[in-house]
């Protein structure tokens, strides 16, 4: 069994996968939290283990020790994998460019590939599989805890997307939306240009949904779809062999 893991800059997520790529187990917790998950005793099932890490040297060496015997692999971007080719950016986070795989051996056509988590990446490949670029920006999340951390009596709390806010809560939940929704739906134009036709928009990530709600685009443009990272680390793997 293969075991692949996503670290990224709050969350942990891992999975086993079977000879056919299939992923079992899912589990996710916090960074702060993987010493004391289950994550020891899922690696006793495994015999390889490879890992997309965007949490730096010290997580991936307390991952090193945690995961004893195995000996982790760790993604690293190349210029050309799985049908992806990268000629021009060679400090493209592991994440995305597993992201990137797993989207391109789902999708033939220009897509605009969307990761909302404590980051927003927004990466765009036309239709012969080149990574044109991309963009990072707060996520939902990181926007409203700077207001709460850097606004004098400002109450951030839980607010509700509104089309016209009336209420602080409202006004700062529905701005950030509107700002995570601006910046993909000008990428998205802007790939659309470039290509010549409407892209494919794939969008993962726990604020994914919201997102897209806001976009309010057609639903056979817009495809949700969970856990990017790991499918395109297996993916990696199987070329690899």
């Amino acid at each position: 069994m293969l075991l692949v893991m996503d670290v990224g800059n709050t969350r942990t997520k891992w999975a086993l996968a079977d000879e056919a790529g299939t992923l079992t187990d899912l589990e996710v917790c916090m960074n702060a939290d993987i010493a004391t998950s289950n994550l020891s005793a899922v690696a006793q099932r495994a015999d390889k283990v490879l890992i997309a890490n965007v949490a730096g040297d010290a997580m991936a060496k307390q991952l090193a020790k945690l995961l004893a015997p195995l000996q982790p692999g760790f993604v690293t971007v190349t210029k050309q994998a799985c049908g992806v080719v990268n000629s021009s950016y060679p400090t493209l986070g592991a994440d995305r460019w597993a992201a990137l795989i797993a989207v391109r051996h789902r999708i033939k056509q220009a897509v605009l590939v969307v990761n909302a988590g404590t980051a927003v990446t927004i990466d765009a490949l036309d239709s012969r599989g080149l990574f044109l670029g991309g963009t990072i920006m707060p996520g939902l999340r990181l926007m409203q805890a700077t207001l709460a951390k850097n606004t004098a009596k400002l109450n951030v709390g839980e607010g509700v997307m509104n089309d016209f806010p009336k209420n602080t809560q409202d006004a700062i939940q529905t701005g950030c939306l509107n700002a995570v929704a601006g910046a993909v739906g000008v990428m998205l134009k802007r790939l659309e240009k470039h290509s010549g036709w409407l892209p494919k928009l794939v969008m993962s990530g726990g604020d994914a949904t919201k997102i897209a709600e806001v976009l309010n685009l057609n639903t056979k443009q817009v495809i949700i779809m969970e856990y990017l990272v790991l499918q395109g680390i297996v993916l990696l793997e199987k070329e690899s062999r």
